[in-house]
C-alpha cells in the first residue's frame, strides 16, 4: 500500500507587525545597560536575534553587522544584538570578533517573548531581524540572517518615507 505524502504547508509564524510600537526595555549588555527607547527620537535600531554565541552562522551574522556599522551609522541606526545565552558568553563572543556594538543577555527570555520569537525545542531562539524607526514602530521583520545590502536599502527607504 502506497501513501502519498501529503503538501508541504505554509506556516506563518508570529511576528510584530509592521507600524506597530515595538516593545520597550531594559537589560545588561557587553557594553552596560541598554534602554532601547534611549534611541526614541534619535536613531534607528537594528534589532538581531541570534540563536547561540559562537557558532558560525551567527559569528558571520554579527560580523557582517560588525563591518557595516559605519554605514549603519551614515543612516543614523545603531545595532543591539539579543540573546538568552549567558553573560559571560555574550562577553567572551563579543571580545573575541570585536562587535563594537552590544549583545543584550535576555535573561528569562522576556525580550524574545515580547518581540514574539519562536524558539527552537525551548533551547535556543529562531534568527530574525527587527528594523526600528525612530519613533520605535517596527518597519521591517526578516527571519533569518538580513543582508547589510538589504539592511541598508531599507534604512535609506526609511529616511525617505517615515510614518
Amino acid at each position: 500500500m502506497f501513501f502519498k505524502r501529503p503538501k508541504p504547508v505554509k506556516v506563518e509564524l508570529p511576528q510584530l507587525p509592521i507600524g506597530e510600537t515595538a516593545p520597550d526595555f531594559t537589560a545588561n549588555s557587553t557594553e552596560g545597560p541598554v534602554h532601547l527607547y534611549d534611541y526614541k527620537g534619535k536613531k534607528h535600531v537594528i534589532l538581531i536575534f541570534y540563536p547561540i554565541n559562537n557558532t558560525p552562522g551567527c559569528k558571520k551574522q554579527l560580523c557582517s553587522a560588525r563591518d557595516a556599522l559605519a554605514d549603519y551609522a551614515e543612516l543614523d541606526a545603531v545595532v543591539l544584538g539579543v540573546n538568552p545565552g549567558k553573560f559571560e558568553g555574550h562577553q567572551k563572543f563579543a571580545r573575541k570578533h570585536n562587535f563594537g556594538f552590544p549583545l543584550v543577555y535576555d535573561e528569562n527570555w522576556k525580550i524574545a517573548y515580547d518581540y514574539k520569537i519562536i524558539t527552537l525545542m525551548g533551547m535556543m531562539q529562531a534568527r530574525m531581524v527587527y528594523i526600528l524607526d525612530k519613533n520605535m514602530k517596527v518597519r521591517y521583520t526578516y527571519k533569518g540572517d538580513l543582508p547589510v545590502s538589504e539592511t541598508k536599502k531599507l534604512l535609506e527607504q526609511i529616511e525617505r518615507e517615515p510614518i
